[in-house]
């Protein structure tokens, strides 16, 4: 089956929190906008983690238009941390996160 990106227009596509744990350093940081920057993200959260100085905890909401590159997502994920943790978000939840200003830049 060949699909062209008209045939999503106008679909909701699949939304998706990620919890991911990484290092609080300049390098880590780029990362995380560098594979994000290739996605519809919706949210990102990025506080520090209780416990460790240098760790921060990142609560990301995106789209993806199809479940097969949730994958590729998770393995470029990996290249940052070890601990990367998904489940699936609904529309609302990404309208609710967005709307209360959770959305800030990576970098």
């Amino acid at each position: 089956m060949n699909l062209r990106n008209s045939d999503w227009e106008g679909q909701l596509m699949a939304m998706w929190r990620i919890r991911i744990n990484l290092s609080d350093d300049p390098r880590s940081r780029a990362r995380l906008s560098e594979v994000l920057a290739r996605q519809q993200v919706s949210a990102v959260r990025l506080t520090p983690r209780a416990g460790t100085e240098a760790e921060l905890s990142g609560d990301v909401v995106l789209e993806l238009p199809r479940d097969d590159e949730l994958g590729d997502m998770l393995a470029a994920l990996h290249t940052i941390s070890p601990q990367v943790f998904v489940s699936r978000a609904s529309h609302h939840e990404a309208d609710a996160d967005s709307a209360i200003g959770a959305f800030a830049p990576v970098d």
